[in-house]
């Protein structure tokens, strides 16, 4: 299968990239607008595709489509699943958008649709439509667009002087749901039948992400029965995922539901659930079942770090005491770095000046194969000594030994805290 991401630099995209990763029979392409952290995570990735939003956008897709023989193309923003979706005869017979379907697809994007189609079967919130009918005594009150994702928009109506600056019209003005948030991550398979039900509590919130989420127990079978009334009501097919909030006497509303995966399925990913595999067996046609383990996960997100260094190396010297043992503990970081070195075909040496028998120091961490040559320095003879080739990086805790290789060599010194830019 080849299998596009498009556009892969959204949270969801980066999320499936996560999910594909080392899957048989995967081959991954991520395509975007901008070159940004997705280009870290995606090998083949492209950009320079027009926004989705732009008219350009869906013949650009087309002929990228068809130039790299992709089979199957994961929309990875709403935006995208709902365009796509609606165009997927575009693309050609063979060609599997995996999402819901166009309608599915129209509902979910649109709050006041989501809350017309399911509230014959679900709790929604209350909805006005105007300031007229709203009485000071049901202040505060939520107002959020009513074509958007996640928290983005979202805000708390205080008082009359912030409900008069509401578009009625672009957005949705509903009661307020003072309790706890909860994400629900779904799987139905292709024959409509909801496979899994994982919800989990919304702890903190970032840019409309959920930043610290927890798995939680459905220990009353709450959820399930919500997102059975949800599935029975809807059309979804593979990954989904709702949201809902408690009212102030403690029941579970309705916020929105979405026919995507979302950035934050991590969190029951690591449970056993793969949604973005699931969802491609399941375009597929092909009957799947799910394995979960019976544990709970607490997720925290941040920023990470990428690095892109412009440097060519086939040779790593490294050192040994507070650089790959740190605290008599194995560097994992830079073992991790080592062995995506040998995998890209590097060659690792070993420089140290340890003072105990080194063969008995390697056996004892179990590094004992990992170098292609070791250097044992008993002497002064500065390590830059046994270093002779040029297309080489030098990776050691002391200051005074990188300036000695990099005044003497001319290579690349990276100290420990460096050790993430190459990875």
């Amino acid at each position: 299968m080849k299998v596009l991401v498009v556009p892969c630099g959204t949270e969801i995209g980066l999320e499936i990239a996560r999910s594909l990763k080392g899957v048989k029979n995967i081959e991954l392409i991520g395509l975007n607008s901008i070159a940004d952290y997705s280009s870290t995570e995606y090998k083949a990735f492209y950009s320079g595709a027009p926004f989705v939003d732009e008219p350009e956008f869906l013949g650009y897709l087309q002929i990228f489509i068809a130039k790299h023989k992709i089979t199957h193309v994961f929309p990875a923003h709403d935006s995208a699943a709902l365009l796509l979706s609606a165009n997927a005869e575009c693309f050609g017979k063979d060609v599997k958008v995996i999402t819901s379907s166009a309608e599915t697809n129209q509902i979910c994007r649109s709050k006041k649709r989501t809350y017309q189609t399911l509230s014959p079967v679900v709790l929604t919130p209350h909805v006005y439509i105007s300031v007229q009918e709203i009485e000071k005594n049901k202040l505060p009150l939520f107002a959020k667009p009513d074509v958007g994702q996640g928290s983005k928009g979202a805000r708390k109506i205080n008082n009359v002087d912030e409900l008069m600056k509401i578009d009625f019209d672009e957005n949705v003005v509903t009661e307020y749901l003072p309790g706890y948030e909860y994400t629900v991550d779904c799987f139905t398979d292709f024959h409509g039948n909801l496979l899994y039900v994982g919800p989990r509590v919304r702890n903190r919130i970032q840019n409309g992400i959920a930043v610290s989420t927890r798995t939680i127990d459905d220990t009353d079978n709450k959820f399930s029965i919500l997102a059975n009334k949800i599935n029975n009501k809807l059309p979804f097919k593979g990954a989904w995922f709702f949201q809902v909030k408690e009212n102030k006497v403690g029941e579970l509303v309705l916020m929105e539901a979405s026919t995507r995966v979302a950035g934050s399925m991590s969190t029951n990913r690591v449970k056993g659930i793969n949604f973005a595999e699931l969802s491609l067996h399941t375009h597929n046609n092909i009957m799947v079942k799910v394995n979960v383990n019976d544990y709970q996960v607490n997720q925290e997100r941040a920023l990470s770090n990428k690095y892109k260094i412009n440097i060519d190396y086939q040779h790593v010297y490294v050192d040994f005491d507070d650089c790959l043992i740190i605290d008599d503990q194995v560097n994992e970081q830079l073992v991790a770095f080592l062995y995506k070195a040998i995998n890209q075909g590097c060659r690792i040496y070993l420089i140290t000046r340890h003072e105990f028998d080194l063969s008995v120091s390697l056996a004892k961490y179990r590094l004992t194969d990992l170098f292609d040559e070791i250097f044992h320095i008993t002497d002064e003879s500065p390590k830059s000594s046994v270093i002779i080739h040029s297309d080489a990086i030098f990776i050691d805790d002391s200051f005074k030994e990188r300036s000695d290789v990099m005044a003497m060599m001319g290579l690349p010194c990276f100290s420990v805290d460096c050790i993430e830019a190459l990875i």
